[in-house]
Formats: structure tokens, C-alpha cells, sequence
């Protein structure tokens, strides 16, 4: 296999969209054991938002040069503002939460708020990488480390100061520290529960909750 990292193009969203319906979505730890992932899938997929990543120059792909450049890595990042982030809190945080990826999108803003990496590092931007995937039969052989050390890359010579991402699982919290960034804040997903008191969140072990990670860049 010959891999390189490369710039993500708005000619990839298409295939980049299937690969992340095979190798993300169906391993992703916030998704598991429940029947709604296909409409997860369907909602979180919109080209919109892939679109201003794409053109903001921020979004990566690895391509698999040995097979027509197929694409067996993502990482989907982008600007994130103070301003932006608070004003989708407080729009989801008057919102009932009656379905799973309810409870998904609240979860995720929610925890990037109370990381306060914005108040922390005295910055109103930062970039955030959404999705970072690898194609699940070439794991732990370097692809996602290769999408994160090129993003750090990109970051530096785009001006931005601080790389966040959230890590929903142990192994991607793993990698991230590895690569120098810290844990800002994490929550544990037996602590998520719904209006009933019901436990939101139950991936498999050994994924137990999820960290904010940042890096000065």
C-alpha cells in the first residue's frame, strides 16, 4: 500500500461520505448498540457543512495510491468561533431531547462548553477536527497518526493557535496524547442521563467516556 495525505477536495465528499458510512459511523462509540444509525448516518451527513471544511482548506484525506488513490482516511475539521459555539448551546439547550442523535448533538456541544478551551487559552477561534476515520482493516498502522500530524501542519501554516478535538473512544484519546495535545476536560458517559435518569450512552469497553483535546499550536 502507498499512502499519502492530501488536501481534502470538494471531488471527494461523495466517496468520502460512503467511506464514512462503512467505517465510521458503525464503530463509532457514541453510536453504538442502537437502532438509529442509519438515521444518524443521514442527519449528520450534510454536505453543507463538508463543503465550508473544504473550502476553509482545513479538511485532510489519505489516499491509497496503489488502488486508484481510494480514500481509507478523514479528518473533517474546521473553524470553530466562542460566539458560534454558544449561541448552538443555547439553541439546543432550550430544545426537549426525545430522540437518540438529540442527546448526540447536545452531547457533544455541551462538553466542548465545558471544556472552556476558549477562556483557558484566551482565543476566539480555533480549528476542530469533527471526524477523524480510517478505513477498519488498515487501523493501528499509522493512517490516523499521519491525518493528525498533517492537520498540526496545516494549522501552524494557516495562522491558527490551538488544535481541539473530542475524543469519544480510548484508542483515538490515546493518539491525541500521544501527539502532544492534553486533555482539557473529559465526562464519563455513565454520567449522561436522560430526563428519566436513563444511562444515554453505552459503548463497549474499553470506552468509557469522552476527553476534550487541545494543542497550542
Amino acid at each position: 500500500m502507498s499512502t499519502i495525505v492530501r488536501e481534502m477536495k470538494a471531488a471527494d465528499i461523495e466517496e468520502a461520505s460512503r467511506f464514512l458510512r462503512e467505517h465510521f459511523y458503525t464503530g463509532e462509540p457514541l453510536l453504538q448498540t442502537y437502532a438509529e444509525k442509519q438515521q444518524i448516518v443521514l442527519d449528520t451527513n450534510k454536505r453543507a457543512y463538508k463543503e465550508s471544511c473544504i473550502q476553509q482548506g482545513t479538511s485532510l484525506v489519505a489516499v491509497d495510491q496503489s488502488k486508484d488513490d481510494r480514500i481509507v482516511g478523514v479528518a473533517y475539521t474546521g473553524v470553530l468561533n466562542a460566539k458560534e459555539l454558544e449561541k448552538n448551546w443555547v439553541e439546543l439547550n432550550g430544545e426537549k431531547r426525545t430522540q437518540f442523535m438529540d442527546h448526540v448533538k447536545y452531547y457533544l456541544i455541551n462538553i466542548k462548553r465545558n471544556a472552556q478551551f476558549f477562556e483557558q487559552y484566551g482565543v476566539s477561534d480555533v480549528l476542530y477536527l469533527k471526524v477523524l476515520a480510517v478505513d477498519s482493516a488498515l487501523r493501528r498502522q499509522g493512517v490516523a497518526r499521519r491525518l493528525v500530524t498533517a492537520l498540526i501542519d496545516v494549522g501552524r501554516t494557516k495562522g491558527y493557535s490551538l488544535l481541539v478535538a473530542t475524543c469519544t473512544g480510548l484508542y483515538s484519546t490515546q493518539l491525541m496524547a500521544s501527539l502532544g495535545m492534553d486533555c482539557v476536560h473529559s465526562e464519563l458517559y455513565c454520567d449522561y442521563k436522560d430526563d428519566d435518569g436513563n444511562v444515554v450512552f453505552k459503548p463497549q469497553a474499553p470506552h468509557t467516556k469522552a476527553s476534550v483535546m487541545a494543542l497550542k499550536l
